[in-house]
């Protein structure tokens, strides 16, 4: 199977720090995609409700937003049609259980602890954008 457009990325980000390592991450992998960031809560609730970001290929949602939870904009993107069946990744500073059951429950396909050294940060990350990737391109071609 070509594929003949660009992976698209939904960040869902508010620390700028955070994005820009994320940008790191797909830069450092290579990993072909564009990526997309929404900074906060309500602007992912916005883009969610609307369907204003088509033809997305993952999603990663950071699990405490300033203003609203990761869990709440997650929830919105299972439950919204064009977007529920994106893979999608919860990054976190949290080591909490509770938090990894609830955002698995609620439907994320990988739990991503942010690590705090850089080359974890790039590496961890970076592989987790390509699976959530292999994912996507996986229930493509069997779609």
């Amino acid at each position: 199977m070509t594929q003949d457009r660009c992976n698209r990325v939904l960040l869902i980000e508010d620390n700028p720090a955070d994005v820009f390592l994320v940008r790191e991450a797909i830069r450092c992998r290579p990993i072909d995609c564009d990526l997309e960031v929404v900074e906060t809560f309500e602007g992912a609730m916005d883009v969610v409700k609307s369907g204003s970001i088509p033809d997305i290929d993952a999603i990663l949602i950071d699990l405490n937003l300033r203003t609203g939870s990761g869990l709440d904009v997650l929830n919105a993107v299972r439950s919204t049609d064009g977007l529920k069946k994106a893979p999608i990744a919860i990054l976190t500073s949290s080591d909490s259980p509770r938090d990894r059951d609830a955002a698995m429950q609620l439907g994320a396909d990988l739990f991503i602890r942010k690590p705090s050294d850089l080359d974890s940060f790039l590496n961890d990350v970076g592989s987790a954008i390509a699976r959530l990737l292999g994912i996507a391109q996986r229930s493509a071609a069997t779609s």
